[in-house]
This record gives structure tokens, sequence and C-alpha cells, in this order.
């Protein structure tokens, strides 16, 4: 099956030249013939020149404004394979990365993502790709790193949710892609994979495909380690009041939840109640995204299956 690797660059000069020769040459490498296209998001760098200078072969598509992942909707729009792998620009990749992201799809009609093991830049370390999420103490959570997970990331399995990997482009552009209610970022992922979830589309992580990222670190460049925290936060509590149906957690949501942010507090740790202070102003535009998302009848999965899934 056709596809295209989709690199998102801001102010990524270096990066570009650290990363893109690798996904070019995992990309010559596949065997249903893959395209690598560069999104620059009004980069103010030296980018573009460096792209025209260091890789003239590659598609270059200049954003109209930055908005993050939100770009992505954009480009797929106009994009023709039906897969589109999505990837930032600090992420370099194994020379096999494009194959075992790719082939499941044209098996498997409900396949909507597909994410490749994320180690550290230098692979001496683990970082994500089989991820888990639930409801606790009244607040959602999400992570790739938890209690047992070394004896879950040697062999494919469902995940909740990964920021890059390969998606059905289809599939994305009828759940509208990432939704900019999110925005500079966080939970973005989570909530175009949970939507997926419900209505019977499955995210898989696939170990056989390996990329070395650098860990966020523009983004944290930008806003500072306590910032992201906060952010993360925030927009923990914008998915649960967008996405969250099941009533049993909304009980635990709205009778655990003041006490579990006076803990926080207390326990020297304010992030998440000034993320849910943060949340507050943005709560209605939440609701209204949840009554958008429209007809119930779409959605085959509970909160509870989902999560039970990828536990």
């Amino acid at each position: 099956m056709e596809a295209r690797v989709v690199v998102l660059n801001y102010n990524g000069e270096k990066l570009l030249q650290q990363c893109l020769p690798s996904i070019l040459a995992a990309a010559e490498k596949s065997k249903g013939g893959c395209a690598v296209t560069v999104i620059d998001n009004v980069s103010g760098d030296k980018s573009l020149e460096v792209l025209a200078r260091d890789f003239p072969g590659v598609e270059i598509y200049r954003a109209r404004e930055n908005r993050v992942l939100c770009t992505f909707n954009e480009y797929l729009k106009q994009m023709k394979e039906p897969v589109a792998i999505l990837m930032n620009n600090d992420i370099r990749v194994g020379e096999g990365f494009v194959d075992p992201l790719v082939e499941d799809f044209e098996k498997n009609p409900d396949l909507f993502m597909v994410t490749p093991r994320c180690l550290s830049f230098d692979g001496s370390r683990y970082e994500g790709g089989r991820s888990k999420g639930r409801v606790k103490f009244g607040v959602f959570w999400s992570a790739s790193v938890f209690p047992g997970y070394e004896s879950k990331i040697d062999r494919p399995d469902f995940t909740l949710a990964a920021g890059f990997g390969a998606f059905n482009r289809e599939k994305f552009l009828e759940l509208g892609g990432y939704d900019d209610l999110y925005l500079p970022g966080r939970q973005e992922d989570t909530d175009l994979c949970f939507r997926a979830w419900q209505r019977g589309w499955e995210s898989r992580y696939e170990p056989q495909s390996v990329v070395y990222h650098l860990g966020a670190a523009s983004f944290n460049e930008k806003f500072g380690s306590k910032k992201t925290l906060i952010l993360g936060h925030r927009n923990s509590f914008l998915f649960f009041w967008k996405n969250i149906t099941d009533l049993g957690y909304w009980l635990e949501h709205c009778l655990l939840l003041l006490p579990r942010l006076i803990f926080a507090v207390l326990c020297g740790k304010p992030e998440l109640a000034i993320g849910f202070l943060k949340a507050i102003p943005m709560l209605s535009a939440a609701m209204a995204r949840r009554a958008a998302l429209g007809d119930g009848n779409k959605r085959k999965l509970t909160d509870r299956e989902i999560f039970g899934k990828v536990a």
C-alpha cells in the first residue's frame, strides 16, 4: 500500500540535517513506495534554505500559519496516498521503519493508526509507543511508561494513542484531524485516537518499526518544563470534558476532583491545580466540541471497553 511520510518542521534547520537523511533512506527501502514531504510551519530560521540546498528532491509544503500538529489537517486534505506517516522534525528512524507500519492497513479495515517503538535519540532507553489510559481519582491519565510496561513493549499490541505514526488518511479526515482546542499542544493525539477507538477503529503498537526521538525538545525549549506540565494537565481536563461519557467516571470526577487538587497542592505539586484553573475558562468550548461529536450511534466502544483493550 502506498504511503507518504509527512515531517512537521518548525525552526528545525539543525534537526533536519540530523534526522531527515534517515527518513529518506527508510522511504527508499520500503516495498510499497513511499514519498516524503516536509511541512514548514512558518519557520523563522534557515530551514527552507537547508531543505533546498541539502534535500532538493523532497517536497516542501509551506503552511499558511503555525497551528502545530493541526497543520497536518490542512496537508492531508490534498494528499493522495491512503496512508500518512506523520512525524516531527526531531525524530530519526531505523532503516526498516516504513513497512511494519504500513503492511496491515490492507488486511484490517478497522485499523486507524500504527505507531513505532520510540527510543531515546541515542537508543539507550524506551520512551513510548505502547500507551494506556484510565480515569484515576476523577482525573484522566495516560502514559507509555507505567508499572509493568517492560513486559509489553517487545510484542505488537493495541495502544491508546501516539503522537506520531502511520494513519489511515480517510479515517483521519473523517474524524476532523487534530482538534485545535488543545493548542499549543498536549493530548491532541490522545483525543484523536480516542475518538477513533469510540468508533471501533484500532490503534496499534508495532515494535519492529523503530524511531529515535529527542523528546519534545522544541516544545520544552519554548515553554519550559513547568509550563509544559501545566499544559498537559489543562488539556487532560479538556479531554475528559469533551470525550468521557461513562456516568461512573463523571461521578468520580465530581466527587474526587477537589480533594485530588487540594492533595496535589499540599504535596508541593501545584501544576495540576493550575492546569484545572486554566481549563475552566475553556469548559464551554470543550462542551461545544462534545456536542459537535454528534451521533452516538457511531460509537461502538464505551470508555471502559477502550481502557480495557489498552490496559
